[in-house]
């Protein structure tokens, strides 16, 4: 089954933080997105992620991924946890990524429900019926979809 991340975090407005938020923004392309790229992959349960900022007052995380919300969390706190303490350091009330359960507290607390009703039997991270995520091909697994383009791709 498919989940939404809509991992929404307001930037502190301290010149300090603007400053590292700057130098995240400008590393991000150099090193900073392989490293999510390279994480991502190897999850096999991420169909697609995208960070972005907006007016430098928020940065967020948006990711469509299968499986569960508490091993999803747990495995890219651990592969990316320096880009984390990166992000986490621009947002007020972010925990130590150290910290599993605080971590998993923290994303779920700024984890942003979409706009209606899921039609899939999604949840949210508390478990609750997740708001509405369309999937053009059926909530299928990344490994079923990468199986079929395979297969696809030996019959051309």
């Amino acid at each position: 089954m498919t989940h939404a991340l809509n991992l929404v975090l307001p930037i502190k407005q301290h010149p300090d933080t603007l400053a590292s938020l700057a130098r995240l923004k400008e590393n991000f392309q150099h090193g900073i997105q392989q490293e999510i790229e390279d994480a991502l992959r190897k999850s096999e349960i991420v169909h697609f992620a995208r960070v972005f900022v907006i007016e430098d007052k928020y940065i967020q995380v948006i990711t469509e991924y299968e499986g569960a919300h508490d091993e999803y969390a747990e495995f890219f706190r651990k592969k990316l946890k320096p880009i984390f303490e990166a992000i986490f350091s621009l947002a007020d009330g972010a925990p130590q990524v150290d910290d599993p359960a605080a971590f998993w507290n923290y994303s779920k607390s700024k984890n942003i429900r979409s706009l209606g009703q899921t039609t899939s039997g999604s949840t949210t991270m508390d478990g609750e019926p997740a708001g509405w995520l369309f999937s053009a091909y059926d909530h299928k697994t990344v490994r079923e979809v990468k199986a079929a383009m395979a297969a696809g791709a030996g019959t051309a």
